[in-house]
């Protein structure tokens, strides 16, 4: 047998997969090196104004924070999948 991803549905497929999860953890390992360098001066961290403050850190989960940023990422990349299972199942 002979496998290509040639096939233009697997290479959207593959793109709409890599590129939003790519685009969420630049995010935040981004908002992560800003808490860490609050946190090494010996501050906290305010994760909703995305500030270093006097006291104790303010935790608010990336995802209640972003939330059209994760849940569009997840939808482009079930679409990704979708597209990818379809152009392994046709003939070119």
């Amino acid at each position: 047998m002979n496998f290509s991803i040639r096939n233009p549905w697997v290479i959207a497929g593959l793109l709409l997969m890599t590129v939003p999860s790519i685009i969420m953890m630049s995010a935040y390992w981004s908002e992560l090196m800003d808490a860490q360098a609050c946190i090494t001066a010996d501050q906290g961290f305010d994760y909703r104004t995305g500030e270093c403050i006097q006291g104790n850190t303010i935790f608010v989960a990336f995802s209640e924070r972003h939330p059209l940023l994760v849940n569009s990422g997840i939808l482009l990349s079930m679409a990704g999948l979708i597209a990818c299972l379809v152009g392994l199942y046709r003939r070119k």
